[in-house]
């Protein structure tokens, strides 16, 4: 063969080039037919509706990423298959070469993942490659793969893919192609590699009820709209789930959904009734596909996490309930996230969709359920009084719960640390103690509402403060102990003056001044004596009122106790004001005044401004009535005791309508009605919206 002959094959085909030198007769070569343009993409189900923004980001993530990688993760039922195919279809003509699919069975317990080599084979078959000349070698098969694919334009979707490992030799190695992922998991190298991820979450209750009302038989939605909602809401958003409702409803179309609507309602039964005969439509099924991936370790951890009847929970209490310090929880929450069984919505706390808790909870056994249990209210009990020493470390504390062995305490290290943690926990405090409640673990209980106090006091938190307060005074009678019912009697009446129920606060602070006589009490007398005034004040019986300060001065002083005399000095200055003494009424105040600032005492400062004010205006001294008054607002402020600062907020508005700046009233007025709107205290707000529309003068 001449140097200047050179072999030369040019061809858009795949598979097998036959070169000769000389061709005598014919030559017969057979083998696979190519399919030019394959279209694998199985039908998309029926009830696709809605998640506009995620078929947005879909299509923007292909059209603008090199390569076009982008991987659907989300959990199982939450929708993953069905949006993707959903985007396939309308966007097929898109790729002119065709769609390869290839179900990955990364979590299907009857059969084993896919192996990357048995798919490459199905791919390579399908583009016309013959079977024989595939190579066995998987890295081979890969090569061989990407360059089928070269050039075309195609579309490539990986349904249910297990890890990274599964899909690499499954990309094509060209722009041309989009490829689709969609996983339980977080395949984190993908990310790296470029890939766009797009996590699927639940449907919000507005798509949540037009995909329910898409799927019912027709008008049963509108005859039924109340049962319909509440379907809607036990199904949180699941597309799953909201299928097998529908489902349910359309194989009884004799029954009312009120029936499937009572059985959602019920935790015990809620998981069953979304159960199917097959098992890929069954949700108790498609959630354990989920959780049986886990190890041993994540296996009881996730288990556990069922048992805390809790919407979110963060890392340093799973910490508690698992028994394990918080950097091990974090570590292990870092691999329940991964496998999208929980979410971190915001650092180091974590969110699990109630129907996946509900799954959770079946795997756990009792036994340990319980002690985990018992772990959790214990962190949180702890946990609640360290942080009210920490609001208030004038309070006479009781001594703060022991936690049980596994448990590390939360250190908080100052008052601005505790109030960003009961912002963030009281929700779920409240869950915790009613589960404690329900045990009948009486010392927990006592504590957890002893810790409320302060926070929801200074919070507004009105109704939450009577009903934490009935829980410790029931644990305190539980336990038999006189001055734990005393303590508690006395919070109760506290918690009502403020909500205004001033005879059943009456009635709480006159049991407990009884029994704390009788027990020779003398600090316990001082607190009720203290809290009486403020009640008789209220009412209007002043000179009574005034009787009890001056008996809670007595008590504080005998005890040696600053703080409560400054507090009783001051409440003696109120009542003297409302009698008209006001020489007496502004010696008292600033005695309190001194008394407190010496201690640091921040909010009996502010509390004993705020009469300083009063006294003030009611001796014509308005400028340094609205000094008083503003300072008390700002130290209000400062503690965060929302309760106080509408009610400093108000009167400073006063003082300003009385000095004739009206604007400055009006605003401060729309201040205190939003402060007093934001904690529900509806008769203190309606008040001041009728002196905001002009109706009302100043408050008296």
């Amino acid at each position: 063969m001449s140097d200047d002959i050179r072999n030369l094959v040019r061809s858009d085909q795949v598979g097998t080039a036959i070169q000769v030198g000389v061709v005598h007769g014919d030559l017969h070569v057979t083998g696979a037919q190519p399919l030019r343009t394959p279209r694998q993409l199985p039908m998309a189900p029926r009830w696709h509706v809605a998640r506009k923004h995620e078929l947005g980001e879909l299509t923007a993530a292909l059209d603008e990423r090199r390569p076009p990688l982008v991987v659907i993760e989300g959990a199982g039922g939450v929708g993953k298959t069905t949006l993707v195919l959903h985007w396939a279809h309308h966007h097929a003509d898109r790729f002119p070469d065709g769609q390869l699919f290839a179900n990955l069975r990364g979590f299907d317990p009857q059969a084993a993942p896919a192996r990357p080599a048995t798919v490459l084979r199905g791919f390579l078959t399908v583009l016309g490659v013959e079977p024989a000349v595939i190579p066995a070698d998987p890295d081979a098969a890969a090569a061989l793969f990407r360059s089928a694919v070269a050039d075309r334009r195609m579309m490539i979707v990986l349904d249910n893919a297990r890890d990274t490992d599964q899909v690499a030799p499954l990309l094509p190695g060209t722009p041309s192609c989009a490829v689709l992922v969609t996983t339980r998991m977080q395949l984190s190298s993908l990310r790296v590699q470029g890939a766009h991820v797009v996590r699927l979450e639940a449907m919000d209750e507005s798509d949540a009820s037009a995909l329910l009302s898409r799927l019912l038989p027709a008008h049963a939605a509108e005859r039924e709209s109340e049962a319909m909602s509440a379907i809607v809401r036990t199904c949180g958003g699941l597309p799953l789930a909201l299928a097998i409702a529908s489902a349910r409803v359309a194989a009884h179309p004799e029954f009312p959904m009120s029936v499937l609507a009572d059985e959602l309602d019920d935790e015990t039964t809620r998981l069953s009734a979304f159960d199917a005969d097959d098992e890929s439509a069954s949700l108790r099924v498609v959630l354990s596909w989920s959780s049986a991936s886990l190890n041993d370790r994540l296996g009881r951890a996730f288990g556990l996490l069922g048992v805390a009847p809790l919407g979110e929970i963060s890392v340093d209490a799973a910490a508690c309930l698992w028994a394990v310090p918080s950097h091990e929880a974090a570590a292990m929450f870092r691999s329940l996230e991964a496998a999208n069984l929980v979410r971190q919505h915001v650092p180091r706390r974590f969110q699990m969709h109630d129907l996946v808790r509900l799954h959770a909870a079946e795997l756990q056994s009792g036994a340990e359920s319980a002690w985990a249990l018992r772990r959790l209210v214990a962190f949180y009990a702890h946990t609640v009084r360290t942080a009210d020493i920490l609001l208030y470390p004038h309070r006479h504390a009781f001594e703060v719960p022991a936690l049980p062995d596994g448990c590390h305490p939360l250190y908080l290290t100052d008052e601005a640390a505790a109030v960003t943690w009961f912002g963030a926990e009281h929700t779920l405090i409240a869950v915790v103690h009613r589960i404690a409640a329900d045990r009948k673990w009486y010392e927990v209980v006592w504590h957890i509402a002893h810790g409320l106090d302060t926070y929801q006091y200074r919070l507004g938190l009105l109704a939450e403060n009577v009903a934490s307060s009935r829980l410790g005074l029931e644990a305190a009678m539980a336990i038999g102990s006189v001055r734990l019912r005393a303590s508690s009697l006395r919070q109760l009446g506290r918690a009502c003056t403020r909500a205004g129920d001033l005879d059943e606060a009456g009635r709480c602070l006159t049991q407990a001044l009884n029994l704390e006589e009788e027990a020779g009490f003398v600090m316990g007398q001082a607190h009720t004596h203290h809290d009486l005034q403020r009640v008789l004040s209220l009412r209007g019986e002043h000179e009574q009122a005034l009787q009890h300060a001056i008996s809670a001065m007595e008590f504080y002083r005998a005890e040696s106790n600053p703080v409560g005399e400054a507090h009783a000095l001051n409440a003696q200055g109120w009542q003297h004001a409302q009698l008209e003494n006001f020489v007496l009424a502004h010696e008292c105040c600033e005695r309190a005044l001194a008394l407190h600032s010496a201690h640091g005492n921040v909010s009996g400062q502010a509390s004993t401004l705020d009469a300083l004010g009063h006294i003030a205006r009611r001796d014509s001294r308005l400028d340094q009535a609205a000094e008083h008054f503003a300072a008390a607002v700002r130290q209000a402020k400062q503690l965060g005791n929302l309760f106080a600062e509408a009610e400093y907020t108000e009167h400073l508005a006063d003082v300003l309508a009385y000095q004739g700046d009206a604007e400055k009233a009006h605003r401060m007025l729309r201040v205190a009605y939003d402060l007093f709107l934001s904690q529900h205290r509806i008769g203190d707000a309606d008040r001041v919206r009728v002196r905001l529309s002009g109706e009302g003068s100043a408050k008296g």
